[in-house]
């Protein structure tokens, strides 16, 4: 499906929500599915583990998310110590998730980490569904 189809498609989605029509949508597109559902189920295993609208499953998700560029690829090494409860390298772009930001991001400053682009927000609907299914296992 080109962008346009796509976009027309989800606007045509959207609308027969707001006209009181139910639709059942199944996606791994959770960002799509936290825009257009008002009630979301997730199945881990074949058991139903939630079944509420995406602001309370997100709100599961204690912490915020921290994302930012960097100019020379960060190691481990220089993560080590923070209070995370996730972390993602990826070449230069790093994505964090944690209860403190403030102390991350200080501590960060405090070990001369350059930080471009950076976003502070929310756990978003993926964050949610990770921790509710990854059964301990921690990146």
């Amino acid at each position: 499906m080109d962008v346009e189809g796509r976009r027309r498609f989800l606007r045509e989605i959207a609308d027969l929500g707001a006209r009181g029509r139910t639709i059942v949508l199944t996606t791994h597109y959770l960002e799509e599915a936290d825009q257009l559902a008002r009630r979301i189920v997730v199945i881990d295993h074949g058991r139903v583990i939630a079944d509420s609208p995406p602001a309370e499953i997100k709100s599961r998700v204690a912490g915020k998310r921290i994302i930012f560029k960097t100019s020379a690829v960060l190691d481990e090494s220089q993560l080590a110590g923070l209070p995370l409860k996730s972390k993602q390298i990826e070449d230069h772009h790093v994505r964090l998730l944690t209860n403190e930001p403030e102390k991350v991001l200080r501590e960060l400053f405090r070990r001369g980490i350059e930080v471009q682009d950076l976003e502070v927000a929310g756990a978003d609907l993926e964050e949610a569904f990770v921790a509710m299914t990854s059964h301990g296992v921690m990146s």
